[in-house]
C-alpha cells in the first residue's frame, strides 16, 4: 500500500490534562513534512547502498528473499536530546551504518558522519550539541571481544568531530556528566590486567580529571549519584586458589571525595550485591540475589549495612539493571525488564498513566517509551511485536498527538510475518526450561518440521518475546514452513541462580538434555513431526548442535553448525584465542564451569564432537570464520579431519573475511541461501 507523505488516520490520540494523563479520540497526523525529511534521508541513503528493497506485494513471508530478511534496519538506535529539540539515529550510508540528525524545530535532516570503512556502533547524546560515538567494523568482528575501532564526539551544528584517543585504555563508557558540560564519564584500565578508574573526560579538549584516584581496586561495577559522584563499587577480591570461585565485597563513600569503606564481604557468587544506580534521595539501590532465588532490585541500607526496601522483583526473572531515571534529578520513574515480552513497571503514577494510555492508542505491539532529558514534553515511542519489527513515534505533550516516524523495516510486512510465543516445559529433572516457539504463518500446528535453534554463551540470555536484531532466524526458518524452538537451558542467565548452578560442567550431559527434552515436548504436543527435527546454532549453540547428534544420533536428521566449538581439550589449550589472550579464564572459572582436560579427561573424551564423529549418523554442515579469535579456525579444521576419518560426509565452508559471527550482508545472505537449502533437502 502506497502511503503518502502526510495523512490523517482515526485512532486513540495521547492526550496530556494537567499533571494527568488521559485517552481521547481524534485524529491523528502520522507524519509531517518536517519529519519526512528524516525519511527521505534515509532512504537516498539506503539506496546510494544499492539496498533498498522494491516496493513488492508478497502473498506470504516464503516469497520474501533471503537479503530483506536479514538486512540492516532503515535507521536503529533513535534518540531525543536533552532538550527534546533534535533526534539522532543510526543509518545506512555509504555502505556502512552512520549517524544522522533531524533538527525538530529548523525542519532539518542531514547526516552527521559519512564513514565507509567502519561503522558507528552507537551513540550517546553528552548535551544539546554534543554527541558521543563509537566506531567499530561491524562486517568483520562480532559476538567475541568489542573491539573499537575509534572514540570520538561530535557536534551537532558543526559536525566537527574530535577523536578521543582511547582505544588502548580498554574503556567503559558510564555516562554522560549530568551537569550538562557536554564531558564524559569512563571507567578505564591501561591493560587487560591493571585496576580500573573513573575519569572525566572533556570531550573537546580531550584532557580528563581522574575521579577515583583512591579506590578499592580490581572493581568491576560503579555507581554515580545524582552529581555525577563515584560513591559505590563492586571489588572483585583476590582469588583464594585457582579452583575456587571468585568472592567480592561492596564499597561505599559518603562523597565524591571521601574514603572507602567496605560495606559487605560476598563469599557467596550467588549472593552478589551489585551496585545499580544511586536514586535521586541519594540511597544506594543494588541488585541480589540474596533476598530469594531471583535477582531483585532493593534499596541498600548504609547504616546497617544491609538490604533495605525492595523495589521490584519478578516472579521467574532477575532484575539486574533498566532502572529510569529523570535525567536531573535521578529520581526512580521505573525499571525495563523482558519477560514473556519487553515490559515497563512504572513507580511514577504519570508515567504509568501514560503508558496506559499508549498501550490503548496502539494495542496490537509493545510501545516503550523513552523519556527524554529536559522538561520530558517530547518522547520518543517505539512500537513493535512478535510481528512487526518496529516503528519509532514521537510523542509531544504540547500538542497532544503521536506522530509517526516511520518503520525500521517497512519491507516486512507484518500480517504476513509468522507467529511467536512463549513457552516453557520441564526437563527430565524437574527443571522449568523457558523458550520461544516460532510457528509458521496459516498452517496448522500439527506434525511440523523442526529447528532447534541453541544460543551461544552458553552462560548469556539471547532470546526474547519480541526480538529483531541483525538476524530475525527464526522469523526466517518459519517463513519456510519450519516450526523454531528456541531454548534458554540451563546455565542460560537471567533465570535464578538455581537455572545457572545446574550447569556446572554439564556441557554435552545434562544441558544437552533440556534441548532435546524441549523438542520431545513438541513431538508429545503433536506440535511437530520427530522424524524431522534437525539442530541449528554458532559458537556454544554450534557444539551443542554437533553434540546431540553424536548423545542422540537417531533422533536428529541433520544439524547446521557455525563458529563451533568442537574440541573442549582444545576450547581451553588453544593459546591463541581471544579468551585466553585476555583473561585467566581457561585455568580458573572454565575448570569450575565446564572442567579440565586433565583431571575430566573421560568427560571431555565423551563429550567433544571432533572425538566421537564415528558415533554421528545425521547429516552435518560446518561453517566457519576465518578470522575468528573466540573459537579459532582449528576447531573446525579438526572436526573435518575427524569426519573425514571416519567416513562421514560434511558440508564444510569456511569464510575467509569473517570472525566470530557472519556480518558482510553478502556472507550473511549466502549463509542462510546454503543453510535453508540445507534444511530442505533434509527436512522436507
Amino acid at each position: 500500500m502506497k502511503r503518502s507523505h502526510a495523512y490523517t488516520h482515526s485512532f486513540h490520540a495521547i492526550v496530556l490534562s494537567g499533571a494527568h494523563f488521559m485517552i481521547k479520540t481524534q485524529a491523528i497526523r502520522w507524519i509531517t513534512s518536517g519529519l519526512c525529511a528524516f525519511v527521505a534521508l534515509v532512504g537516498l541513503a539506503v539506496a546510494a547502498n544499492n539496498t533498498l528493497p522494491a516496493a513488492v506485494a508478497y502473498k506470504s513471508a516464503s516469497e520474501i528473499p533471503t537479503a530483506d530478511f536479514f538486512r540492516l534496519p532503515r535507521y536503529s538506535q533513535m534518540s531525543l536530546s536533552p532538550d527534546g529539540k533534535r533526534f539522532a539515529a543510526l543509518a545506512p550510508v555509504n555502505g556502512r551504518d552512520n549517524l544522522v540528525i533531524v533538527d525538530l524545530e529548523q525542519k532539518t535532516s542531514r547526516a552527521l558522519t559519512t564513514l565507509d570503512y567502519v561503522d558507528v556502533s552507537d551513540f550517546l547524546w553528552l548535551d544539546n550539541q554534543r554527541i558521543f560515538f563509537r566506531t567499530r567494523d561491524q562486517q568483520l568482528e562480532n559476538g567475541a571481544v568489542q573491539v573499537y575501532a575509534g572514540y570520538f564526539a561530535i557536534d551537532a551544528e558543526t559536525a566537527s568531530a574530535r577523536n578521543l584517543r582511547m582505544e588502548r585504555q580498554y574503556p567503559r563508557i558510564l555516562g554522560a556528566a549530568r551537569d550538562g558540560g557536554g564531558d564524559l564519564i569512563v571507567a578505564r584500565r591501561s591493560s587487560h590486567n591493571a585496576s580500573e578508574e573513573v575519569v572525566r573526560l572533556n570531550t573537546r579538549t580531550g584532557r580528563s580529571v581522574t575521579l577515583t584516584f583512591r579506590n578499592p581496586g580490581d572493581v568491576v561495577q560503579w555507581a554515580l549519584d545524582k552529581n555525577g559522584g563515584v560513591r559505590a563499587a563492586l571489588r572483585h577480591d583476590p582469588r583464594e586458589s585457582p579452583d575456587r570461585a571468585r568472592t567480592y565485597s561492596l564499597w561505599y563513600r559518603a562523597d565524591a571525595e571521601g574514603e572507602w569503606q567496605q560495606l559487605i564481604a560476598l563469599a557467596n557468587e550467588a549472593q552478589v550485591i551489585r551496585p545499580v544506580a544511586f536514586d535521586g534521595d541519594d540511597q544506594l539501590i543494588v541488585s541480589t540475589r540474596a533476598g530469594g532465588s531471583h535477582a531483585a532490585l532493593y534499596r541498600f541500607d548504609i547504616a546497617q549495612k544491609k538490604l533495605g526496601e525492595k523495589l521490584y522483583s519478578h516472579p521467574w526473572l532477575d532484575i539486574g539493571g533498566g532502572l529510569i531515571q529523570q535525567p536531573e534529578t535521578q529520581k526512580l520513574l521505573g525499571v525495563k525488564f523482558s519477560a514473556e515480552k519487553p515490559q515497563t513497571h512504572w513507580f511514577d503514577a504519570d508515567f504509568a498513566a501514560l503508558q496506559l494510555a499508549l498501550d490503548s492508542a496502539l494495542p496490537q505491539t509493545v510501545n516503550t517509551l523513552t523519556p527524554s532529558n529536559g522538561s520530558g514534553r517530547r518522547m520518543l515511542v517505539f512500537a513493535q511485536s512478535a510481528t512487526d519489527a518496529g516503528t519509532y513515534y514521537l510523542f509531544d505533550a504540547d500538542k497532544r498527538n503521536l506522530e509517526r516516524i516511520a518503520a525500521t523495516r517497512e519491507w516486512l510486512p507484518a500480517a504476513l510475518m509468522p507467529e511467536r510465543k512463549f513457552v516453557s516445559y520441564k526437563a527430565r529433572d524437574g527443571l522449568v526450561i523457558p523458550a520461544w516457539l516460532t510457528l509458521p504463518k496459516n498452517v496448522e500446528a500439527k506434525n511440523l518440521p523442526l529447528i532447534v535453534h541453541i544460543h551461544g554463551g552458553p552462560w548469556v540470555r539471547s532470546f526474547h518475546g519480541v526480538q529483531w536484531g541483525r538476524w530475525p532466524a527464526a522469523q526466517f526458518f518459519a517463513s519456510r514452513g519450519y516450526a523454531v524452538l528456541e531454548p534458554e537451558p540451563r546455565g542460560s542467565t537471567g533465570f535464578g541462580a538455581r537455572h545457572y548452578n545446574a550447569s556446572m560442567k554439564q556441557w554435552g550431559l545434562a544441558m544437552q538434555d533440556d534441548i532435546t527434552d524441549g523438542a520431545m515436548q513438541l513431538v508429545n504436543d503433536g506440535v511437530v513431526d520427530k522424524s524431522r527435527m534437525c539442530l541449528f546454532g554458532g559458537s556454544y549453540g554450534g557444539y551443542a548442535s554437533l553434540q546431540g547428534l553424536v548423545k542422540d544420533p537417531d533422533l536428529w536428521r541433520c544439524a547446521s553448525s557455525y563458529i563451533a566449538v568442537t574440541d573442549l581439550e582444545l576450547l581451553q589449550t588453544v593459546s591463541w584465542s581471544d579468551t585466553a589472550q585476555l583473561s585467566d579464564y581457561f585455568e580458573t572459572d572454565f575448570k569450575r564451569r565446564v572442567g579440565d582436560h586433565e583431571k575430566d579427561r573421560a568427560q571431555f573424551d565423551a563429550t567433544s564432537p571432533a572425538k566421537n564423529a564415528a558415533k554421528i549418523k545425521a547429516a552435518v554442515m560446518l561453517t566457519m570464520g576465518g578470522q575468528d579469535k573466540r573459537v579459532p579456525l582449528i576447531h573446525g579444521t579438526t572436526m573435518r579431519s575427524a569426519m573425514e576419518k571416519a567416513g562421514k560426509p560434511l558440508d564444510y565452508h569456511v569464510y575467509v573475511d569473517e570472525s566470530h559471527g557472519f556480518t558482510k550482508p553478502e556472507n550473511v545472505t549466502d549463509f542462510y541461501d546454503r543453510t535453508e537449502r540445507f534444511f530442505a533437502k533434509h527436512l522436507k
